[in-house]
């Protein structure tokens, strides 16, 4: 246990340097902006294209988004300094509120106008709402030490918000359903996406940390247990928690990291137990295999079976909520396993992978946009590759 314990210590000295946080492609995307209601805001650009990684825009959507400045404020909160970018930050955020309390998710450049019609930017409980959540109440504790008037202005949008939650809730059912012969969940946001979920779920625990607000706990409840409905065992490559129907995809999968926090809050032990059993033989199975990217399934009779399987792209957002479960599980349990694990995903990074190739450089900051075949690299550099990247990063180099 001893050598092997050194082992992995030699390992991880070996790729300090790998795993080094650079800010500078971060600060590249980054821009601060004048915002029509006259606050001062920022903003971080979306894509960012190889080989000089100038900037690009979506011509549908925008050229930035609640879902990719929300991760990167959790990051600078998670940090505790760059204040003023946190504040920044946090105004974009809170200006994308709509009139109905749901968050709109694109602004266009252009008199930064806000994008309210297209699919993937109208106000409604979606992924941008609920990241937007997630990302003010890991601001807030920072907030409150320096701008009363800024923490006051998010409070009252996190109230807002907080309503429309818990309403939105009190109208999923907890019936399930049967798809290809699964049990699964219709209890979750769209019926069955675990993976809005969790990260609502993590939202919703931290304001009830900060609030120890009770009512909270009924609706923490209602989510971990829908995610629960969502674990399918004994599959051909171990238990593992669904995606949403019967797919499982590693893009956002953060239930297993999800139900050990809400576990550990909440006192319930077949949450972490749950989620254990994925770390213990899905993901190490995922990762001998290579093939981090989606898989589909049924069941006859008693038997479940893989129906499709896609080995790419592969991103860093299907590794970070890898990382960030195994994190969370030697934290609770301080088992050496599941730190070696985080570290095996963490050379995803380093060069580790089906492409063997490197896909986050230290010396730049950058993180290439996904793995699209074994010969085939996306050498574009966008916001979340690069935030997904370095929340991995800061939150392994915490243990």
């Amino acid at each position: 246990m001893a050598l092997s314990l050194a082992l992995l210590l030699f390992s991880c000295k070996q790729s300090e340097e790998n795993f080094r946080l650079n800010e500078s492609h971060l600060n590249h995307l980054y821009k601060e902006v004048l915002l029509p209601n006259g606050k001062q805001a920022a903003i971080i650009h979306i894509y960012s294209q190889y080989p000089d990684y100038s900037y690009d825009i979506e011509p549908k959507e925008g050229f930035a988004c609640v879902d990719d400045i929300a991760r990167v404020l959790v990051y600078y909160s998670k940090k505790g300094t760059d204040f003023q970018k946190i504040t920044r930050l946090t105004e974009f955020i809170l200006y994308m509120q709509n009139e109905n309390g749901w968050f709109n998710n694109f602004v266009w450049e252009e008199g930064l106008s806000i994008n309210t019609d297209y699919t993937t930017s109208v106000a409604t409980p979606n992924w941008w709402s609920w990241r937007a959540l997630w990302a003010l109440e890991n601001a807030l504790p920072i907030i409150e030490k320096h701008n009363p008037e800024l923490w006051n202005r998010t409070i009252y949008s996190l109230e807002r918000l907080s309503l429309n939650i818990k309403d939105y809730l009190s109208t999923l059912d907890g019936k399930g359903k049967k798809l290809q012969g699964i049990n699964i969940s219709s209890s979750l946001p769209f019926g069955s996406a675990a993976d809005q979920a969790a990260i609502l779920t993590i939202g919703l625990c931290l304001q009830y940390e900060r609030t120890n607000d009770k009512a909270l706990v009924p609706f923490i409840r209602h989510l971990s247990n829908g995610m629960m409905k969502m674990q399918l065992v004994n599959s051909p490559m171990g238990s593992l928690f669904l995606s949403w129907e019967n797919i499982w995809h590693a893009w956002g999968n953060s239930q297993s990291y999800v139900l050990l926090k809400a576990g550990e809050l909440l006192g319930e032990q077949s949450y972490i137990e749950a989620a254990l059993v994925e770390l213990d033989s899905f993901y190490p199975e995922l990762l001998k295999r290579q093939s981090a990217a989606t898989y589909s399934f049924e069941k006859k009779e008693e038997e479940i079976l893989i129906i499709n399987s896609e080995a790419f792209p592969q991103i860093a957002y299907g590794v970070r909520p890898i990382v960030f479960a195994y994190l969370a599980a030697f934290q609770q349990t301080q088992k050496e396993f599941y730190r070696k694990q985080a570290y095996q995903w963490m050379l995803w990074f380093s060069g580790k992978n089906i492409a063997s190739q490197p896909m986050y450089n230290s010396k730049t900051g950058r993180c290439f946009d996904g793995i699209n075949s074994k010969d085939s690299v996306n050498k574009n550099s966008g916001a979340e590759s690069t935030i997904e990247a370095l929340l991995s990063i800061q939150a392994f180099n915490t243990f």
